[in-house]
């Protein structure tokens, strides 16, 4: 069996700012300690991060924005973490297949553009949630995690929170990509060739 529960998810979790983890903790404990949350740590986010880590350090870095920026603080740490709480992986994870092949039922799937991940992970994700934390339901919860991959969901979010987390999310999306050194194939190459010549 594949072990990723961890009920001592505390010691686990490496986040700058200190002083504010415990209030963010505080909020976000009960869906950390979650066991289906804790499988996102087998679904691969980008390049080498799992589904996991990314959505921490999205919902801190969120919470700490909301409170520069005067939002609801329980919303963007909330939506943060579950932002890509989708039901399906999108890239394989030998360990995840190990756990549950159906996790992985969608990977071979031939999709139009506009029914890819990108696309329509963020609504994926806001009906997942409610399943899984139907007590956490709100509409700018919701409304944040479905509109989080603005400008691909057409419809920016409509409130400051969901605002707050799409902007998380790029910044920590960009600082996980790979540079382009790693990238070997000829997509990469050829962007590589073209910032070169600038």
């Amino acid at each position: 069996m594949v072990n990723f529960y961890n009920k001592n998810i505390k010691e686990e979790l490496s986040i700058k700012y200190q002083v504010f983890f415990d209030e963010w903790y505080g909020i976000v404990e009960d869906i950390l300690l979650n066991e289906e949350f804790q499988k996102r740590k087998l679904f691969w986010h980008h390049y080498n991060m799992s589904v996991f880590d990314h959505s921490v350090k999205v919902s801190y870095h969120a919470f700490i924005m909301a409170k520069y920026f005067n939002a609801n603080v329980r919303i963007c740490a909330i939506a943060g973490l579950l932002h890509d709480f989708y039901p399906k992986a999108w890239l394989y994870s030998k360990e995840l297949e190990e756990l549950d092949k159906s996790y992985l039922s969608e990977l071979n799937t031939k999709k139009p553009l506009f029914k890819r991940h990108g696309f329509t992970h963020g609504k994926e994700a806001s009906i997942n949630y409610v399943k899984f934390f139907p007590y956490l339901e709100d509409k700018r919860i919701t409304d944040a995690i479905a509109k989080h991959m603005f400008p691909l969901t057409i419809k920016p979010p409509r409130y400051k929170e969901g605002i707050i987390v799409t902007y998380a999310d790029k910044l920590n999306s960009l600082h996980e990509l790979p540079s382009l050194k790693v990238i070997s194939n000829k997509v990469g190459v050829k962007i590589k060739k073209f910032l070169l010549n600038i």
